[in-house]
């Protein structure tokens, strides 16, 4: 029964995304912040639409926290994985400035689009390597506490999710909001 459910929600999840143009994180974090109406109105639908759905399927009895997988992990664990998703983010970084400088004052005109190109993919890698280590860092990355959220009837409810997503959002909304201003 359990694997159903995961197939079913994965087709559903897919589904809605395809339909919506974009996933959760996606309206939530980015769509929100550019005041995409899309995004205002996905995004209540997103939530009511699982919360619904956890809290009628009681989600969480069927993916409960596992003591021995999901155990609060230890300050010194969170701060290797932040230390190495620093290092590895600021290094690519490091790398690809390192070699537009190289290629912008070698005076061929053909590098700088390449350049530039490259330039725009590292920042989305670093962007999503920023977005999958918050995840981890915060315990979104388990399933037992996504359901913990959405499931207002269990007596496990977990509102973290809520400032998981309030805190990337007071990230992201100024920001997105300087990008409009300067018209980047």
């Amino acid at each position: 029964l359990l694997v159903f459910r995961l197939l079913a929600g994965g087709i559903l999840i897919g589904a809605g995304s395809a339909l919506q143009n974009g996933c959760t994180s996606g309206h939530g974090l980015t769509g929100l912040a550019r005041l995409s109406l899309r995004s205002w109105v996905a995004v209540p639908v997103f939530m009511v639409a699982g919360i619904l759905t956890a809290t009628l399927s009681s989600s969480a009895r069927a993916f409960p926290a596992d003591p021995t997988t999901e155990a609060d992990v230890p300050e010194w664990t969170t701060a290797l994985i932040l230390a190495v998703c620093v290092a590895a983010t600021l290094g690519l970084l490091a790398a690809v400035a390192h070699w537009v400088a190289s290629t912008s004052t070698g005076g061929d005109e053909t590098s700088a689009p390449i350049a530039l190109k490259l330039t725009r993919l590292v920042a989305e890698l670093f962007v999503g390597l920023s977005f999958g280590c918050g995840l981890v860092i915060s315990g979104m990355a388990r399933p037992s506490k996504v359901a913990a959220f959405l499931d207002l009837g269990s007596n496990t409810w977990d509102l973290s999710l809520g400032f998981v997503m309030g805190g990337a959002l007071m990230l992201t909304f100024p920001f997105f909001q300087a990008v409009e201003l300067r018209g980047l």
